[in-house]
């Protein structure tokens, strides 16, 4: 024992000098990431000059200072140091020329104690953060039109949730706030991935959002508007909320994020897919529109709301999209006088309301970054999304047929005795009968453009940066066309017969009770002002892109990289 006994001595010390250097290399390690996260949280988009005085060492009220104050009790080491670096840390790669600075690294050094040994020895450890900045916007809005005074996009919102409210009703559920966060957490949701990426019944949502919201008596219209919505909540079923609200789970600053109540009831009733939009009233005060209708039109996706990291596949969006032919039947058309022909008949008439809106995708982009302001009008909030979109038409394509028995000597008296001879031979009746068809189209098309909106919050978490035009049927885009004529049974040649043709498309296009003016043009109005229009209002539709809007930021969340 006595020979053993300075052997296991040496070794005990050993054994505890290795520890307490494995300790301090430890504590050492821990201290640079603390430090190295909160320094991420400086670089809110300021230069690299800026943020020197955060990392100086050698001035006790820096950040790096105070960062590694609040460690140094739990440091088995001696003569703390800490050196700075800003720059940027991609695929592995440091680089300390990027201005401004998206990563920090910080090495920290001590001497390492011994306990049986007067051998000083130093120890470094070195870690890199990076900041992150997370942004959320919207593309399109039910809210857009629900915060003017424009009652007509009551009739689609109420066709689209299943329900009779008035525009008061649905002003409180645009005006109320939710949090996804908040409904994530109530008991019948239980965590974001149940909300966002689950199966989920409409009612389920519902009745949670009448429990947060009631915390607040300010909300009691807003309450009472679920609660019929409620109602009828059975008849969708089940949901995926995550299909329009594209917002990760794990995105805590989005779920932190305030939605409007609108938005997220009326998404959440098209997540699944296609939702059938009925036809109120088409045909009011229009003379001749029937009231039998063929066809539909679909709504296949709401306004979307994306969250992510700039230029990641969460902060990606897809535009809403209408798709779909309406079959419209001319009754009891009025007949044609005509100066040149006498009166003819307009036997009958169909038209096609045809509305192919592709999507608009939009993207959050970096450069340039997303900065986090104070969210006034001298320091807003920014963010730059990306909006490319597909090809977009709308028409409306009307055929008539027009014809009946007209003298002879009328025709002969438009220049058409050759073509008459030819068709019809050189004896010729005193009446012969006329057919001729017509078609008229209003139409609008946009091709496919890819664009930049650059958000500012505010004002662009009210009023969007649009991109593409309006969804509107232009009357003066009229195109009227003769498709088609036939002469006593005979197919004319129609560069032959405009003598006759044109003055058919002069009366229903001019004149006192045209048709063009007396029926197509309400007709349109009824389009633009109480059904597609409206439709489109709702959902910031657009041709050629998107309505965009700036929901809020989140900047420098820091992460460690090594």
């Amino acid at each position: 024992m006595g020979l053993l006994l300075p052997i296991l001595m040496v070794s005990a010390a050993f054994v505890v000098d290795l520890g307490m250097a494995r300790v301090t290399r430890s504590d050492l390690q821990a201290a640079a990431d603390v430090v190295a996260l909160d320094l991420a949280r400086e670089m809110t988009g300021k230069t690299q000059a800026q943020l020197a005085p955060a990392g100086d060492w050698s001035n006790p009220n820096s950040a790096v200072r105070k960062a590694a104050a609040r460690t140094a009790d739990n440091l088995l080491g001696n003569g703390l140091e800490m050196s700075v670096d800003w720059g940027s840390y991609t695929n592995g790669i440091w680089n300390t020329t990027t201005d401004p600075p998206s990563a920090v690294r910080v090495t920290a050094q001590a001497s390492g104690l011994r306990a049986f040994s007067s051998k000083i020895t130093t120890v470094d450890r070195a870690a890199v953060a990076v900041a992150s900045s997370t942004a959320c916007y919207r593309l399109g809005s039910f809210v857009a039109s629900v915060d003017t005074s424009d009652s007509t996009i009551v009739a689609p919102l109420n066709d689209l949730l299943g329900v009779n409210l008035d525009l008061v009703s649905y002003k409180a559920l645009a005006a109320a706030k939710v949090r996804l966060g908040d409904l994530a957490a109530d008991p019948t949701i239980g965590s974001p991935q149940a909300l966002l990426t689950g199966s989920l019944s409409y009612s389920t949502l519902i009745q949670a959002m009448i429990t947060v919201l009631s915390k607040d008596q300010a909300n009691s219209v807003a309450v009472s508007a679920l609660r019929t919505i409620l109602n009828v909540a059975p008849t969708l079923g089940s949901i995926t909320l995550g299909n329009v609200l594209h917002v990760a789970p794990t995105d805590t600053a989005a779920l932190d994020i305030a939605m409007n109540v609108l938005d997220v009831v009326g998404s959440a009733t098209l997540s699944n897919g296609q939702h059938f939009l009925s036809i109120p009233n088409l045909q009011a005060g229009v003379p001749g529109v029937g009231f039998q209708f063929t066809g539909a039109l679909n709504l296949i996706s709401a306004a979307q709301l994306a969250c992510g990291a700039p230029n990641s596949a969460a902060a990606r969006a897809h535009n809403s999209q209408l798709d779909g032919d309406i079959g419209i039947v001319f009754t009891n058309l009025p007949s044609l006088n005509t100066a040149a022909l006498g009166t003819l008949q307009t036997a009958k008439g169909t038209a096609t309301i045809a509305v192919h809106i592709g999507n608009a995708d939009g993207q959050l982009v970096a450069p340039p970054d997303v900065h986090c302001g104070a969210n006034t009008g001298a320091d807003p909030t920014t963010m730059s999304v990306s909006v490319a979109s597909l090809l977009s038409t709308y028409t409306l394509d009307i055929d008539l047929d027009v014809n009946g028995s007209v003298k002879l000597t009328d025709l002969l008296g438009l220049g058409l005795t050759s073509v008459l001879t030819n068709l019809l031979g050189v004896i010729l009746p005193n009446k012969i009968d006329i057919d001729v068809g017509v078609h008229f189209r209003f139409g609008t098309t946009a091709q496919p453009t890819t664009s930049t909106a650059n958000l500012q919050l505010p004002p662009n978490d009210v009023t969007p940066v649009s991109t593409g035009t309006s969804v509107y049927l232009d009357p003066n885009s009229l195109v009227p066309s003769v498709t088609s004529a036939t002469i006593g049974g005979k197919t004319a040649v129609l560069s032959s017969v405009t003598a006759l043709t044109s003055p058919i498309l002069s009366a229903l296009t001019t004149g006192n009770n045209n048709f063009v003016d007396k029926t197509l043009l309400p007709l349109l109005d009824n389009l633009n002002n109480g059904y597609i229009g409206p439709v489109a209002r709702m959902v910031g539709l657009r041709f050629g892109g998107a309505d965009v809007y700036a929901v809020g930021a989140t900047c420098a969340s820091p992460s460690l990289r090594e």
